[in-house]
């Protein structure tokens, strides 16, 4: 098992402190880049072309592109998060902002599902109505720290809420040299990974839990990745898996600690678009309250994106930790009925 034991140093090992505000982070689209933007938009509505058969050819940005190479570049080796601002959302209809959106998205990698039901394009709604067990990202309860599984992930913010729902991100390279430097004896319990339940969302010859060990933390060619969702691990234990010790527990704890403690928090407005590196940094949620007005519930879109360029990866996240979700008939993003007993903890994606 190959750990990392020295300090990491590198763009992608920043703390919260060391962002001032989210314009720190953030990248503006200039008028000549949204004149491009939406003239290439109604260009691509004009000639019947729908979010399901858009792609980059179909939308050519030559004046943009160097921007969105930029931007690529700080995600994929620089400090992993960014937000790309200046999409008037008021100017849209909901139709023409997801083609914005994914055709922004081509530039930077290929999209893929996010859930049984196959959505490349994932809508961040509280659907608790008329699902109470409904994924996170479906939900209005706070996230806690995790990854998901592609290379980046991508939130536009279409509506806010009410109140709540701030962005946390952390950097895991920060958080590794923090355990390195307080609390070493958990790097290797963190290394050895951890068994994984499927929430319902295996494929039909796959077991409800992985026969293999996940790694929190990995190397490949020197570079360190991480994959964690809590929520997995635990319900793995608790569904007839391998039960966690005390020191895998403390190690999860101080994870977690570490990750609130050295994260940058902000609000996304309307028509910002936050990306990561899914990789490189956590990322968690508040709770949110919305509007009493349907209309104004909060709306953030979501893109996992994966690039074959990327980053090396250790073998089983490269099959556990990316590529999205498969589709599958008949089944919904919802955790009910998924796993038998046991609660059902915020760490979801």
């Amino acid at each position: 098992m190959e750990m990392i034991r020295d300090t990491i140093v590198h763009p992608g090992a920043w703390t919260g402190t060391d962002f001032g505000t989210k314009e720190d982070i953030t990248l503006h689209l200039q008028p000549e880049h949204l004149e491009e933007i939406d003239a290439q938009v109604r260009t691509a509505r004009a000639a019947g072309v729908t979010l399901d058969t858009l792609d980059r050819r179909h939308f050519p940005l030559p004046r943009t592109g160097p921007l969105l190479a930029e931007l690529r570049e700080t995600l994929r080796s620089g400090r992993g998060i960014a937000i790309l601002s200046g999409i008037d959302v008021a100017r849209y209809e909901q139709e023409e902002l997801e083609m914005i959106y994914w055709g922004l998205g081509t530039y930077l990698g290929q999209g893929v599902s996010q859930s049984v039901l196959g959505d490349r394009l994932g809508h961040v709604k509280d659907f608790t109505s008329t699902d109470p067990h409904a994924r996170a990202y479906r939900n209005k309860q706070e996230l806690t720290p995790h990854t998901d599984q592609s290379d980046i992930v991508g939130l536009m913010c279409v509506r806010t809420a009410r109140s709540g729902g701030v962005s946390v991100a952390t950097s895991v390279l920060a958080v590794h040299n923090a355990l390195r430097e307080r609390h070493p004896e958990f790097l290797e319990p963190l290394y050895h990974g951890f068994y994984y339940h499927r929430r319902g969302e295996q494929l039909p010859n796959e077991t409800p839990i992985t026969p293999y060990r996940v790694p929190v933390f990995s190397v490949a060619d020197g570079k360190l990745s991480c994959r964690y969702v809590r929520s997995y691990i635990e319900t793995a234990a608790r569904s007839g898996g391998e039960q966690l010790s005390q020191l895998q527990t403390d190690a999860l704890n101080c994870l977690e600690r570490l990750t609130y403690e050295l994260a940058f928090e902000f609000s996304m407005a309307p028509g910002e678009i936050y990306l990561i590196n899914n990789y490189t940094v956590l990322h968690a949620r508040t709770a949110f309250e919305n509007w009493p007005e349907p209309e104004r519930a909060r709306h953030l879109m979501r893109l996992w994106l994966v690039a074959p360029d990327w980053r090396p990866l250790d073998p089983v996240l490269e099959m556990h930790g990316r590529g999205g979700i498969a589709a599958q008939e008949g089944k919904t993003p919802s955790f009910a009925g998924a796993i038998g007993s046991g609660r059902i903890a915020t760490a979801e994606r």
